[in-house]
């Protein structure tokens, strides 16, 4: 029995995300090595007004949550369009 199109494209998305997160795993640890390194080969400096700037981590908490509003904005718009279209489809069915 063939698989239906849904199944088969739910397989190939886990198995993209199985690779990709392979391929995370890999690049965080590469930069883990190499800023140990960097941190422990260079002098301590200071920065000015650098208690004023956020840290990186903070910077990237705000972007993704903006990204997560925005994409639960776009997902609850295609819903209601392709609701729309499934209504007038069932309205010109009957």
């Amino acid at each position: 029995m063939p698989m239906p199109v849904l199944d088969s494209v739910r397989e190939m998305q886990d198995r993209t995300l199985e690779q990709m997160k392979t391929a995370q795993e890999q690049f965080v640890s590469m930069n883990e090595r190499v800023a140990e390194a960097w941190l422990n080969a260079m002098p301590a400096i200071s920065s000015p007004f650098a208690e004023y700037l956020p840290k990186p981590t903070e910077m990237i908490d705000a972007y993704y949550n903006f990204l997560g509003q925005l994409h639960e904005a776009n997902k609850d718009c295609a819903a209601r369009v392709a609701s729309a279209w499934e209504r007038a489809s069932e309205d010109a069915k009957a």
